[in-house]
């Protein structure tokens, strides 16, 4: 189990949520001003990307499930670092950070790669919405103590474009990623996992390369971290831009409980304590996505059932 103990309840879905604990009729957007960024709805470009995560929503049939239990941490003013596992798409982390908006009426800073920063459309987006550079810790540290509420993915690229989906299908690639950990450790927030279930399998992930000239358009003109990428297919045919016709899975966010992080002021300065604790920090937070992963056919619909084991014939098949 992840985390904390928490008073026992029937879990009662609402509007693609569930929430724990008995409920009987939707509660009203708390009034206190948690931590994290509140957007303007109206200022360009979120009317845009609210009208995509709601249609996203819906072809994907997303649910979110436990985000009762973020609410829990926020209203009791922690500081929150949010953590997950990550695909090559914006689709999963859009649709989670949309539901903690229309639940929340606030939004957590964002991490993003270097692409975010250089890449044309991609810099307006990132100076709009204040995206920290993934490896500057130092602008993570402020944002996180300004506004108290971090997201990221600790697997970055490794995770995201260079791990084969079909041989290690949701894994953690957390190996000396250490970040997060010390970014909570410093600030004393806590850390709150989730698992994206269905963002595997958005693409199908062939065993051809990603032509040189996509990964150094991906990697802002550099095209070193994206080496070694495999070829991506969507409806459309080869995936090039984020959002654009994935597969029609369907896709479920499971918030965990907050992390018990142990003894903190030990792993703040002792370097082999911090890393026995990211050790068990990361083993708990793969266990809670395999647990997620393996529940999903309890839920699945029939289109996504069909969409996985599509793609499943056409690995044993070995054609791409």
């Amino acid at each position: 189990m992840l985390g904390l103990v928490e008073a026992p309840g029937a879990n009662v879905e609402l509007h693609g949520v569930l929430t724990e604990g008995a409920v009987d009729r939707p509660r009203a957007r708390p009034r206190m001003r948690l931590p994290g960024v509140a957007l303007a709805r109206d200022e360009w470009p979120t009317p845009a990307l609210l009208a995509l995560a709601r249609t996203l929503a819906a072809y994907h049939r997303h649910h979110v499930l436990h985000l009762d239990r973020l609410l829990r941490v926020l209203r009791a003013r922690r500081r929150v670092v949010l953590v997950g596992n990550h695909a090559l798409d914006v689709v999963d982390p859009l649709l989670f950070v949309a539901a903690v908006l229309e639940r929340y009426g606030r939004v957590p800073r964002f991490m993003g790669h270097a692409s975010w920063q250089r890449l044309p459309v991609l810099r307006a987006v990132s100076a709009r919405y204040g995206i920290v550079p993934s490896r500057s810790m130092e602008e993570a540290g402020r944002a996180l103590a300004d506004d108290g509420f971090l997201m990221l993915f600790p697997g970055g690229v490794s995770e995201a474009a260079l791990r084969s989906y079909r041989t290690e299908p949701y894994r953690l690639k957390w190996e000396n990623r250490l970040g997060f950990l010390r970014l909570a450790l410093e600030h004393d927030a806590d850390i709150v996992f989730v698992a994206a279930v269905g963002n595997d399998d958005m693409y199908y992930q062939s065993r051809l390369p990603t032509p040189s000239a996509i990964v150094r358009v991906a990697d802002a003109g550099d095209g070193r971290r994206y080496r070694g990428a495999y070829l991506r297919f969507g409806l459309a045919g080869v995936h090039l831009l984020p959002g654009v016709f994935p597969l029609p899975v369907q896709l479920t966010h499971v918030v965990s409980r907050p992390l018990d992080l142990g003894d903190r002021a030990t792993a703040r300065r002792d370097p082999e304590a911090l890393v026995e604790l990211h050790r068990s920090v990361w083993q708990r937070c793969q266990t809670f996505l395999d647990e997620a992963v393996a529940g999903r056919d309890r839920t699945a619909d029939v289109l996504d059932r069909a969409v996985r084991t599509g793609q499943r014939l056409l690995h044993r098949i070995g054609l791409v």
